[in-house]
Formats: C-alpha cells, sequence, structure tokens
C-alpha cells in the first residue's frame, strides 16, 4: 500500500501542472489581444467584429455603446477610414470569474482627435471575455483614455 501511495505521488510530482481558469482566460486574452492588434493592422472590420460574442459590446472612447457584430463591422470601417491605426494591447491582469473571464489591459493607438489630426493616445481598457462553443470571445470593452 505504501509503494502505490509512492509512486502515485511521485507521478503526480512529476506531471505537468493544468492550467488553472486564470491562466486559461489570461492566455485567451493574450490571444484576443494579438488578433486584435493584428486585424486592426490589416484594418478588416469583419476580423475585428468576430473576436466578439455576437451581442458582444464597445464602449467607444467617445462613450457611443456599439452593439452586436453588424455595428461592430460599420463601427470599425468608420474607424479606419478616419485614419485610426497602430493599435498595441498589453495584457497586465487576467482572472476567471464565475463561467467568464475578464483582463485589463494598457492599450495605445494612432487616432484622430476632434479636429482630423492624427495624434497619439493611450490608455487603459476593461475586457471582459465569454466562452462560446468555438472559444473564448470579447463580450465587452470599455477604455479609459489616459488625460496628458
Amino acid at each position: 500500500m505504501m509503494r502505490r501511495l509512492l509512486l502515485a505521488a511521485s507521478l503526480l510530482a512529476a506531471a505537468p501542472a493544468l492550467a488553472s481558469p486564470d491562466d486559461d482566460v489570461a492566455n485567451a486574452a493574450k490571444m484576443l489581444a494579438a488578433q486584435y492588434d493584428a486585424n486592426y493592422a490589416a484594418q478588416d472590420a469583419e476580423a475585428m467584429a468576430k473576436l466578439y460574442t455576437e451581442d458582444g459590446i464597445l464602449v467607444s472612447p467617445s462613450g457611443t455603446i456599439i452593439r452586436g457584430r453588424g455595428a461592430l463591422v460599420e463601427y470599425y470601417k468608420k474607424r479606419f477610414a478616419s485614419g485610426a491605426r497602430d493599435h498595441h494591447l498589453t495584457v497586465t491582469d487576467a482572472h476567471y470569474e464565475s463561467g467568464a473571464g475578464f483582463a485589463i489591459q494598457h492599450f495605445s493607438v494612432q487616432s484622430p482627435n476632434a479636429k482630423g489630426e492624427i495624434q497619439a493616445v493611450e490608455g487603459n481598457l476593461v475586457a471582459i471575455y465569454r466562452h462560446t462553443p468555438d472559444g473564448w470571445h470579447l463580450r465587452l470593452i470599455e477604455p479609459s483614455i489616459i488625460e496628458k
């Protein structure tokens, strides 16, 4: 009996640790951030919208609320046409909570100001994720811009 316990303990110690739910969300957040930046660089509004759930929501930096993939496609088309470019996300914190996930991320982007002049903008955002049958997707993004 003791030999079996020692064998089981040694096998458990040698086995790779299973990813925690927080690790799963952190990996998904990093993957979605990389896809977001790549789709932004490609200015692909359809691909941007597919990162969200069907009923995904973006609270834009101006405060406008965009709901659903169709509206997200139109938002990103306008955003890209405005000259917005060079978007970069860095995941700083991610957690699993009650069947969903959330992350805090830092962002930077070149974006037009009220006069249409391109300027560097940076801030932080909260992203909420939902796991669907085809993987993790964005459910909600809420950014805040750092005042200079």
